[in-house]
């Protein structure tokens, strides 16, 4: 049981490290930084493929017979990854658009 609540941990680990990362990701975006904002995203994605690994591993254990169990904690690792994957989808078009917004000002700043 020790093995799966660390697992667990990691998990949550993982997801909360990668969220936090997109969500500043966003704001490097915002302020014109889109290097940083890509780094960070590339970080993020890392962050997630172990999260999932660690998932996939625990789904495997089960689908082999090894009682897997489903508590509390489960459920909110679960719902890191979950809550995580969906952050970063959503960032990346919010990344794409605020390049798309910055070089239209600088387009009009050109234009002028």
């Amino acid at each position: 049981m020790e093995q799966l609540e660390q697992l667990i941990f990691q998990l949550i680990a993982n997801s909360g490290s990668a969220r936090s990362n997109i969500f500043e990701a966003f704001d490097f975006a915002q302020e014109g930084d889109f290097e940083k904002a890509n780094e960070l995203m590339k970080e993020a994605k890392k962050e997630i493929l172990e999260a999932h690994r660690i998932q996939t591993s625990l789904i495997h254990k089960d689908s082999q017979g090894e009682e897997v169990k489903i508590n509390i904690l489960m459920v909110h690792a679960q719902d890191h990854l979950m809550s995580s994957i969906l952050a970063k989808d959503l960032v990346e078009k919010m990344i794409e658009m605020q390049l798309e917004i910055d070089n239209l000002k600088r387009e009009k700043e050109d234009a002028r």
